[in-house]
């Protein structure tokens, strides 16, 4: 029997309407500045785990908003190549052996807000991130919280999925200022990983 074209068409229109109604996919551009740096003499490493790497988003606004999905991982992983490849002078972007240094990140929140929702002319996000710092046994000498923020005005956008990408990307780029500034006093990042062992304050009696 041959299909009806009238209930094709119908059926088209439905997929299609039915694909509208999916959420908004966010990729932030992965468009940073290299930073200038006086770079360390030290071997450090990213270990960025699956986790971190895929990390999403997903978030349903109240009526009569609109679900969205914004893919942080990704970029969040350039951001932090791009900082450290400018910071030290030997830097692997993958977890190894013999990194004087390693970077182990993750991501504990992402918020955002659209104009509709705050009544303004922007789009923001804010991501919180956690950066531990272990040294060359893999002990954690440090855990470092990044707060970040971004925000990008309602204006020439050609879409809300723009808009919001380029929040998150401002997101990210003071992200990378905060993890920056960690890292800008060598004697400070020296003395985590150089620290001297802990004395035994013993009582015991002298011979």
């Amino acid at each position: 029997m041959n299909p009806n074209p009238s209930r094709i068409v119908i059926m088209l229109a439905l997929l299609a309407l039915l694909a509208g109604c999916g959420p908004n996919r966010v990729e932030p551009p992965s468009r940073f500045p290299r930073p200038v740096m006086a770079p360390m003499a030290l071997t450090a490493a990213l270990d960025a785990d699956a986790a971190f790497k895929t990390y999403v988003h997903s978030e349903k606004l109240p009526p009569p908003g609109q679900a969205w999905r914004l893919s942080i991982g990704p970029a969040s992983v350039d951001w932090m190549k791009n900082l450290l490849a400018a910071a030290f002078a030997n830097f692997n972007p993958d977890s190894g052996s013999g990194a004087d240094i390693v970077f182990r990140p993750s991501i504990e929140s992402v918020q955002f807000s659209t104009p509709a929702q705050s009544r303004t002319e922007f789009y923001e996000a804010w991501i919180k991130y956690k950066v531990d710092v272990l040294d060359k046994s893999g002990k954690v000498v440090a855990n470092w919280p990044i707060a970040a923020y971004g925000k990008r005005r309602d204006r020439a956008l050609t879409s809300a999925e723009e808009g919001m990408a380029e929040a998150v990307n401002k997101a990210m780029r003071d992200g990378a200022a905060g993890l920056a500034l960690e890292l800008r006093d060598p004697k400070r990042l020296g003395s985590l990983l150089y620290a001297p062992p802990a004395v035994n304050q013993g009582n015991g009696n002298a011979s």
